[in-house]
């Protein structure tokens, strides 16, 4: 799978759970959904979007919790319909 698959499959997946601004969700929970093998890409691509500020993350008791940063969610929205053409925003 290309990066940028992976990155809209990433955002889709927290656009479609709700996990806006303080709703968040496990990191860990993050590759779920996705083939075995690519898990650890996806952690990695994970704390890039962290890094480049798509994502939020918060610290918590059981590691920590991320969730969509709400400021840049256009930007967030225009990538997933490039590869999701049909994404329906509700």
């Amino acid at each position: 799978m290309e990066k940028e698959v992976i990155i809209a499959s990433i955002f889709r997946k927290l656009f479609w759970m709700k996990k806006i601004g303080a709703s968040h969700t496990a990191f860990d929970n993050l590759p779920k959904g996705f083939p075995r093998d690519m898990w650890k890409d996806v952690r990695k691509i994970g704390k890039e979007l962290i890094r480049r500020n798509y994502l939020l993350a918060r610290k918590h008791n059981y590691g920590f919790g991320i969730s969509l940063n709400p400021k840049r969610l256009n930007e967030i929205v225009e990538i997933i319909e490039k590869v999701y053409p049909n994404f329906e925003r509700r």
